[in-house]
């Protein structure tokens, strides 16, 4: 009994040990995995990660030295830009926040009611044709894209968005994102590193996420269904299939994965990443993102200060599992 006891205990230590020497921040060493933990960071919220695993330590490299040199050529705010900040701030942080912000909202919610239909079907309608007419994307993307446009266009037609009970609880979830921000002043948001920057991010989309939730759209459920197979590929290229639920609706993608040194990344990842290193750098970056619009209200989301020429791939790649780089159909 001792002996087993042992041998358990030593099986234990040594899965500890091995657990603690793996790195997360590096891609899988095989393209089925490193798809799927793409899928993973993203439903962690932890966007740091998904900064590192989504291209290769090279590229990550860059990113954060165009970051830094943002920062460096980025000029002091103006008083005016800090008033706003800490206004904005203040908003959604102070002592009852989420009071004031649903008396500012409510007497919106009872005249967008009657509205939500028309204007989904019409904003749908525009999506559709918009699909239709891309002429850069394969049938097979316009066949994912539009199962994943008919699944949310069902959701937001039947969902209650104008539910006052349901904005509110979705104005707390917010509310209390924002305050998981411990933003201060603008001075210090701008001085956070990208790695902060990152983590800053990954708040932010997780309460939107949860926003999303209160109103029925699950992202848990939808990111907790992906699985990936491989479907062809060789030593340096392969294709994984991607699948997931998406609201009750199944969506399949085909994801172009490359390797590098060993590891496996999303070839529209890399590529998006690299295009945007290519551009010029912004001398100037901006000092605040705009705020992301919470669901079923006019209620913003606080959002961390990014450059308007920071290389984006981390906050694009976030909507849905296969955004990282598809072609395929649903």
């Amino acid at each position: 009994m001792n002996r087993l006891k042992m041998l358990a205990l030593a099986g234990l230590s040594l899965l500890a040990l091995t657990a603690c020497t793996v790195n997360k921040n590096e891609a899988a060493k095989d393209p089925v995995t490193a798809a799927k933990d793409l899928s993973v960071a993203i439903r962690d919220n932890d966007f740091d990660r998904l900064s590192h695993i989504m291209v290769p330590p090279d590229l990550y490299a860059k990113m954060e030295d165009r970051y830094k040199d943002q920062q460096k050529n980025a000029p002091a705010p103006s008083a005016q830009q800090n008033a706003q900040f800490n206004d904005a701030v203040t908003k959604f942080t102070a002592p009852g926040a989420e009071d004031k912000l649903f008396a500012d909202i409510q007497p919106q919610l009872a005249v967008m009611g009657p509205r939500i239909p028309m204007g989904v079907a019409a904003l749908s309608g525009y999506a559709g044709n918009s699909i239709a007419q891309n002429d850069k994307m394969s049938q097979a993307e316009k066949t994912q894209a539009t199962a994943v446009l008919t699944a949310i266009t069902k959701w937001a037609t039947t969902a209650p968005l104008a539910d006052p009970d349901k904005a509110k609880q979705a104005i707390k979830v917010i509310v209390g994102a924002a305050r998981d921000l411990k933003l201060t002043t603008l001075d210090d948001a701008q001085k956070m590193s990208f790695s902060e920057l990152m983590q800053k991010f990954g708040i932010a989309f997780g309460g939107m996420r949860s926003a999303l939730a209160v109103y029925g759209f699950d992202t848990d459920k939808m990111l907790d269904s992906v699985t990936t197979a491989k479907k062809s590929g060789d030593d340096n290229t392969a294709v994984v299939t991607v699948s997931y639920m998406l609201l009750d609706a199944p969506v399949t993608a085909d994801v172009q994965m490359i390797q590098r040194d060993g590891h496996w990344y999303s070839a529209d990842l890399v590529k998006s990443v690299e295009d945007s290193l290519a551009k010029p750098a912004n001398a100037a970056a901006a000092p605040m993102a705009g705020p992301a619009m919470a669901p079923g209200s006019d209620t913003p989301a606080m959002s961390a200060p990014m450059s308007s020429d920071q290389p984006s791939a981390p906050a694009n790649s976030a909507p849905s599992p296969a955004s990282a780089g598809s072609n395929g159909g649903g």
